[in-house]
């Protein structure tokens, strides 16, 4: 084995120790979006504000696993003369050892999968949010709107019906 080869491998193995931190963040982070959906459902406040310190206390150590990762990048990107931005685990996986192919495989796919959880997490996420944001609107404007009222009435059988010129609350002294 020459030098460039055991430089190699030794990077790509940092390298993967790198991308289990980040794997185990991405974990991490689907569980607080489930847990920030629940919070918010239950309007619980003291809990969002934990959970928001939690996300801020790990912010800096996910950002220097972040740099780690890039300097990797550029390290082996050196050792195999690529440019940077050719360093990808796909690519990379053609280039090690057949011990290393495996392993590089295995947390491609997982990184893979884990990056699609959190995408509908992240979705799923943000339609709460706007489902909330809207039905807040709805309702505010249903509340305060002197004579007009811009919401749909549901009944038990799923059918609509408009409610009249009635506001909850009139504004005019």
């Amino acid at each position: 084995m020459n030098t460039t080869t055991t430089e190699l491998q030794e990077k790509v193995n940092e390298l993967l120790l790198v991308l289990q931190k980040d794997l185990e963040h991405i974990e991490r982070s689907i569980h607080e979006l489930d847990e920030l959906r629940g919070l918010v459902i239950k309007r619980d406040d003291s809990g969002l504000s934990k959970l928001l310190e939690q996300i801020r206390s790990r912010s800096q150590e996910y950002a220097a696993n972040q740099k780690l990762r890039e300097e990797l990048r550029r390290q082996i990107a050196g050792i195999l003369d690529w440019p940077v931005g050719e360093v990808r685990l796909g690519r990379l996986q053609q280039e090690v050892s057949a011990e290393q192919k495996v392993y590089v495989g295995q947390v491609r796919e997982r990184l893979g999968s884990m990056i699609s959880r959190m995408q509908r997490e992240h979705t799923r996420t943000v339609m709460l949010l706007c489902d909330l944001s809207r039905f807040n609107s709805m309702l505010l404007n249903t509340i305060l709107e002197t004579g007009r009222v811009c919401g749909v009435t549901y009944n038990a059988r799923g059918g609509t019906s408009r409610s009249g010129d009635v506001a909850f609350m009139n504004l005019q002294l």
